[in-house]
């Protein structure tokens, strides 16, 4: 007969788990870890690798745009220069009285030409690529948070890949778009979370940035 309390056959008298199992398991542990450690390493590299190719193509959008607006601004002086050339041609005698006369409706007509080329724009392919790069020369004053980002109503379309774009290129600030149409001619707008700051980098600032080199493009060839 079997006595009471006698362990069974093959049992663990002591309760504990056999020393298979617990081999097991430290090797179940110890791939883990490794498993957690190789993803960091993975997750650090993407996240370096997507840094590297933000600021690439930061820098190649920026000197393109730099690009685009000198060339606009040169073929704009090209043409008030073609019609002072005319209208002086006209003016015979008067040429004196008509230079004073014209150089401030030269000046005028070649920022006209400009602000019509610099709308003209939002017929090109990389149209965003354009619109994120003016917005990206606001984002590389700023520190660190919110920014609100507001285009014009025709753009509105392009607004969140815009954001996205400057998140990636930014990761320190949380750019956010908002649909809110501006009475802009086209350009970005970029403001603080509570508005106590906002820039306008439309079509319009860039004129006016750019008046005094083309008036005196302008006035160079009277």
């Amino acid at each position: 007969m079997k006595r009471e309390g006698a362990p069974l056959s093959g049992g663990n008298s002591h309760g504990f788990a056999p020393d298979g199992d617990r081999d097991e398991r430290k090797k179940l542990d110890g791939l883990r870890a490794s498993i957690l450690s190789r993803g960091a390493e993975e997750r650090e590299r993407i996240l370096k690798e997507a840094e590297a190719c933000a600021e690439r193509w930061l820098a190649d959008h920026t000197a393109q745009l730099d690009a685009t607006v000198r060339s606009i601004r040169d073929d704009a002086v090209k043409q008030a220069q073609d019609i002072s050339d005319r209208r002086l041609v006209e003016a015979g005698t008067s040429r004196d009285r008509e230079r004073l006369r014209l150089r401030s409706g030269l000046v005028q007509e070649a920022l006209a030409s400009l602000q019509k080329a610099l709308v003209g724009l939002s017929a090109r392919d990389d149209y965003d690529a354009i619109l994120t790069g003016v917005a990206a020369e606001v984002c590389e004053r700023l520190r660190s948070g919110r920014v609100g980002l507001r285009l014009r109503a025709e753009d509105a379309p392009l607004g969140e890949g815009i954001a996205r774009a400057l998140r990636a290129r930014f990761p320190k600030l949380d750019v956010r778009f908002d649909d809110t149409p501006e009475p802009i001619l086209g350009g970005v707008v970029l403001f603080s979370e509570d508005e106590g700051w906002r820039i306008s980098a439309d079509w319009r600032a860039k004129i006016e940035e750019m008046t005094d080199s083309v008036a005196e493009a302008v006035l160079a060839e009277l």
